[in-house]
């Protein structure tokens, strides 16, 4: 039976929420430490918070798919972080890489730089020939669309995680599970697994095509990698 994850990345590794395609009341919690052991056979789509396909150099505000999704969130737009580019992927620490950015144009941020371990993992997965069907996506913006407006609440604080456990109760996730899973964990936080939650949900909304893309035509980087956020 083919299936669909959410996936966001913890301090732990990796945290998926994973659903039946064609059993919406089925779903179920995965952590993996690498990435790749969550993309078993029986996976037919993936929806990650994580950039996939970066510019070769660095542009301001980012990759295009960065910029539509700053017009599309109405709040937090700063939770968007401008993905690196592939050249500082190598670098040995921050320095190294705002310097290499700087030489291709511009300088990166430290919170993309915290991204790059993760970055890099993703990217050698979108490598492999053989693999479920990955795409971005963003839940601060699945979040927005499933609530028909703008979040109240930072999901940092105890009345954002209230907010948004609401929020996936009133689109088809069991309350039970989520209780069950937004209790405190040394693998991954409360918001880390309502993030994947919420990717979850728009994997549903790929895979029966009423889904938004970011931007609409999309565009590849230099390996071929598709950049485009569905929503």
């Amino acid at each position: 039976m083919k299936k669909i994850l959410g996936i966001d990345g913890s301090k732990g590794g990796w945290i998926a929420v994973k659903q039946c395609v064609n059993h919406e009341d089925h779903t179920e919690i995965d952590f993996r430490e690498n990435l790749i052991e969550l993309l078993t056979p029986d996976i037919k789509l993936a929806i990650i918070d994580m950039p996939v396909g970066l510019d070769k150099n660095p542009q301001k505000g980012g990759r295009l798919v960065d910029k539509e999704a700053r017009k599309i969130l109405d709040k937090r737009k700063s939770s968007i972080f401008n993905a690196p580019c592939r050249v500082i992927l190598n670098a040995a620490n921050y320095a190294e890489a705002n310097s290499l950015s700087k030489k291709n144009g511009l300088g990166i941020s430290k919170q993309s730089w915290n991204l790059v371990p993760k970055i890099k993992e993703l990217d050698k997965v979108l490598r492999i020939k053989k693999r479920p069907k990955i795409y971005e996506s963003h839940p601060e913006i699945c979040f927005q669309f499933m609530n028909d407006k703008a979040l109240k609440f930072s999901k940092k604080e105890v009345q954002g995680i209230q907010e948004r456990k609401n929020i996936l109760a009133k689109n088809g996730f069991s309350k039970r599970f989520l209780d069950k899973y937004s209790k405190k964990n040394k693998k991954f936080l409360a918001d880390d697994f309502l993030d994947a939650c919420a990717l979850s949900w728009t994997a549903r909304r790929v895979i029966n095509k009423k889904n938004l893309n970011l931007p609409e035509n999309p565009i590849t980087d230099n390996l071929g990698i598709i950049m485009q956020m569905k929503i």
